[in-house]
């Protein structure tokens, strides 16, 4: 009854054109893969191991769409240049499901020397995603995901240099306190649904590109700290 409930005001306030979008963008993905990562998860519905503000302060779970994730990488690469993108770890903040990590994985794994990373503090949604890579050929070995919280992601990073992707997984005090521990490593940000993107001129970033779609999951930027 919630989900019917829920597309139902789907419907009401975006109309037919975002279930082609969510189709085209998300379950396709799976239906091509065998892959399970693009039904939503909301807040109430996960199983959360943090406590206090991280847990306050966490979202839901939204698929990311496939052409946002791979086009916004495109361009962290070319901010990088393609050798230092090679040495570059990618990174997924809250990745849920896994699925920035395998589109990821099929459309740049090659490319670098270290696997990508994915951080979550839901340890539910992290075993599912490591059932998802397990079965893309082109994932495995190539991704790992990591049951914590995102504040940890400098216990986990191998390179001096990140790509990190933030679906919008957290907000507050998280989001500072993981900014702050970014903040003494080069990195590009990828930044989808930026619902706080006004806070990151407090930490130095550049904006390079701020990209406003027709849809929250369409919505992103892309910013850098720290590269010389």
């Amino acid at each position: 009854m919630k989900k019917f409930l829920y597309i139902a005001e789907v419907l009401r306030k975006r109309g037919l054109g975002f279930f082609w979008a969510y189709f085209s963008q998300s379950v396709w993905f799976d239906l091509r893969h065998g892959t399970k990562t693009f039904a939503r998860v909301p807040k109430d519905e996960q199983t959360i191991e943090s406590s206090g503000s991280e847990a306050d302060n966490g979202l839901l779970y939204v698929a990311s769409f496939t052409s946002v994730t791979r086009d916004a990488v495109r361009l962290a690469r070319n901010i990088l240049t393609s050798e230092r993108f090679a040495r570059a770890q990618f990174v997924d903040l809250g990745c849920g499901k896994g699925k920035a990590l395998l589109v990821f994985a099929q459309q740049f794994g090659t490319q670098q020397a270290l696997p990508a990373i994915g951080i979550e503090y839901d340890p539910q949604l992290a075993d599912l995603a490591k059932r998802n890579i397990e079965k893309c050929d082109f994932a495995v070995g190539r991704v790992e995901v990591i049951t914590d919280s995102a504040v940890n992601v400098r216990d986990y990073t191998k390179s001096d240099t990140l790509i990190i992707y933030l679906y919008n997984s957290f907000q507050g005090k998280t989001l500072r306190s993981v900014l702050s521990a970014l903040g003494d490593v080069p990195h590009v940000l990828i930044y989808v649904d930026p619902a706080e993107k006004t806070i990151l001129t407090d930490y130095g970033y550049t904006v390079h590109s701020d990209n406003h779609g027709r849809y929250n999951a369409d919505t992103w930027l892309i910013a850098s700290v720290g590269l010389t």
